[in-house]
């Protein structure tokens, strides 16, 4: 058996193939009894009915938590298998503002390192970059990113949807059809929101909400509700984002829906533990990192049968806590006619496929894979929203957080997690306590989430949630740029071993006119909103002092401010890289029903599959469509064409 196409020399010397021990599916890829297993195709003896998995599905995020839950609630038998560990129990995971925390622990957090520009000044210029890039936290826990995200649980525009069923051919995922599954997710997935009484006790941060709304009012018609004081604040604080935006638009000021059950942290993980602890026939195996998809070489159409795993945690290099590879690789069949069912997330999804000889054949042998089967699209077309920040400072600190210490451990340090134990508190919060919906010029939605932030938040880099636990004195405007027009990022394999991190390039903005790039111009009118807002408060609270510190008074003119954007502007939600589309489209990855094009027995379902980002925040747009993907399995159904 021939493994160059997979992994590297050393890593070929240290994992040799055995079978799996009850009560998984249980099969040789090795030995003098496999049959027919070389290169990226492999066929194992026909032992998959031991356990009798029909479903095998890899990654318990956003997309396989909700994907396997349903499947197994069907009565389907499922395994999953996730890279990472069950950290449900600590406080990092269940503490809503320990988020930041969260993508730092090694006991949960997978970190990549991306490339933002070409131009190597323009990077360089980002005053996050590390010598590898810049950070991009994404987690590796049962619940995938959603262990570690901040929990916002935000519709997309009914808009996404229809383009959506544009792109595919198929009107199912129009948005009349598609906003009944956020009720299928409302099932399992307890959405609140922060209490008014958490900005309204804050002088500071009433101030400058009341400001933000009354900014806000100039196109919104806001300003009869914030003429008055508190009650009225409160009253406009208690706006649905969601129910405006199920109804096609909305701007305006809003408190954030939050995936949080009595301040604490809910998600994939618990819908994947009670459908356990109710029977359900769901197998979740921990600690277990997928390196490939394996084919039956027999068929002339690839076929998927199953994978190939590590059983041993922290050994991809994403991981803080990386070890040396000892396990020996295993692999898992499903029965016959099962399925493979890929949601490992934007970054790793495109990985496996590569790595199993799906993407483009030449890309793919020039770096020692096999081909199997031509899907050039596999990793392109990566997106992400824009973010940027305006971080003001205060003479003294803010009175929400003044006491907090973020110490995951000590209630006689920190009286805030004392607090939360009472189920009440800024730490039932991650933190964002509203949002400013806006709609830049040109755009035909609303296209800028803008979210009031007590800390320092200007990006992600190593350190830097230790910073934002220490900045009580400071405040944040948090810029989000949502439908972006950029589809030029990459990923890329950057050799044939499953254990090392791909290469990841956003190629922002138009690299060949970057200070016209409409994504760009968008920040700069952000950026100017939260400059209006700032003035505004400074005027209702004086004498406290409150200053801008990021950008700063240098950066004043709207050039300025775009050179600055474009510089240090980051994101967390990254999509797009498996793309679905017609099946005739050639860049297409998967069709409507979530089948690789071309392969039988293989699904992609994650925020890989979108052709185009969906809304501002990712996490509900995910779960809808993963409970999409279950009903079109369940179903049958045949992609149109």
């Amino acid at each position: 058996m021939h493994f160059n196409a997979i992994r590297s020399a050393r890593s070929r010397a240290a994992l040799g193939l055995v079978a799996l021990a009850a009560p998984l599916a249980m099969s040789h890829c090795g030995g003098p009894s496999a049959e027919s297993c070389e290169g990226a195709r492999c066929a194992p003896r026909a032992s998959g009915a031991a356990a009798g998995y029909e479903y095998i599905v890899v990654g318990s995020g956003a997309g396989g938590g909700p994907v396997a839950a349903r499947l197994a609630r069907a009565g389907k038998r499922v395994l999953l298998l996730e890279a990472g560990d069950d950290v449900g129990d600590g406080n990092h995971y269940r503490v809503p503002a320990m988020h930041g925390l969260a993508t730092e622990d090694p006991a949960m957090a997978w970190w990549y390192f991306v490339k933002h520009h070409s131009d190597p000044a323009v990077e360089a210029s980002n005053s996050k970059v590390t010598k590898d890039g810049v950070l991009y936290p994404r987690g590796s826990a049962l619940g995938g990113s959603t262990a570690v995200n901040a929990m916002v649980t935000v519709l997309p525009s009914p808009a996404d949807w229809d383009a959506l069923a544009l792109a595919t051919l198929d009107g199912s995922f129009r948005a009349s059809n598609m906003l009944r599954y956020e009720d299928r997710v409302r099932e399992w997935l307890s959405i609140t929101v922060p209490a008014p009484s958490l900005a309204l006790g804050d002088s500071k941060l009433t101030g400058v909400l009341r400001a933000a709304a009354a900014a806000a009012s100039t196109t919104d018609g806001l300003a009869p509700v914030v003429s008055s004081e508190g009650a009225a604040l409160a009253t406009l604080l208690s706006h649905d984002v969601n129910e405006a935006l199920r109804h096609g638009e909305a701007t305006g000021l809003f408190r954030l829906p939050l995936a949080t059950a009595s301040g604490t942290r809910n998600g994939p993980r618990e819908h994947l533990l009670r459908t356990v602890a109710e029977g359900f026939p769901l197998t979740i195996q921990t600690g277990t990192f997928v390196t490939r998809v394996l084919w039956d070489s027999k068929r002339a159409t690839p076929t998927a049968i199953g994978v190939e795993v590590v059983r041993q945690p922290h050994v991809y290099g994403a991981s803080l806590a990386q070890k040396a590879v000892t396990a020996e690789a295993e692999v898992i069949r499903a029965v016959d006619g099962g399925e493979v069912i890929l949601a490992a997330g934007t970054f790793n999804t495109p990985q496996l496929l590569a790595l199993s000889g799906v993407g483009n054949g030449a890309e793919l042998a020039k770096v020692g894979v096999e081909p199997v089967l031509e899907r050039p699209g596999v990793g392109k077309n990566l997106q992400d929203r824009y973010e940027a920040a305006v971080v003001s400072e205060f003479d003294t600190p803010l009175d929400v957080v003044a006491p907090c210490r973020l110490d995951a451990v000590d209630e006689d340090k920190d009286p805030c997690l004392a607090s939360w134990r009472e189920g009440v508190g800024v730490y039932t919060t991650p933190g964002f306590l509203a949002t400013v919906l806006r709609r830049s010029s040109g755009a035909p939605l609303s296209d800028l989430q803008i979210f009031a932030v007590p800390t320092d938040a200007r990006g992600y880099y190593p350190g830097y949630s230790a910073d934002a636990a220490k900045a009580r004195t400071r405040f944040t405007w948090l810029l989000l740029k949502g439908h972006t027009q950029n589809r030029d990022g990459v990923v890329e394999l950057v050799d044939a071993s499953p254990f090392k991190r791909p290469r990841i390039h956003f190629h922002s903005f138009d690299e060949k006119k970057p200070l016209t790039d409409p994504d760009l111009l968008a920040l700069v009118e952000g950026v100017k909103f939260a400059r209006d807002v700032a003035k505004r408060a400074r005027a209702t609270l004086a004498p406290t002092s409150m200053e801008e510190v990021w950008p700063g008074a240098s950066v004043a003119s709207d050039e300025a401010i775009a050179r600055f954007v474009r510089k240090e502007s980051w994101g967390h939600h990254a999509c797009c890289t498996s793309r679905m589309g017609a099946v005739d489209d050639g860049e297409a990855v998967v069709d409507s029903t979530f089948r690789v094009i071309g392969a039988t027995g293989l699904r992609v379902v994650d925020a890989s599959v979108f052709p185009t980002i969906p809304g501002t925040f990712i996490a509900m747009p995910i779960y809808m469509m993963a409970e999409k993907a279950a009903d079109v399995i369940l179903e049958g159904r045949e992609a149109r064409r």
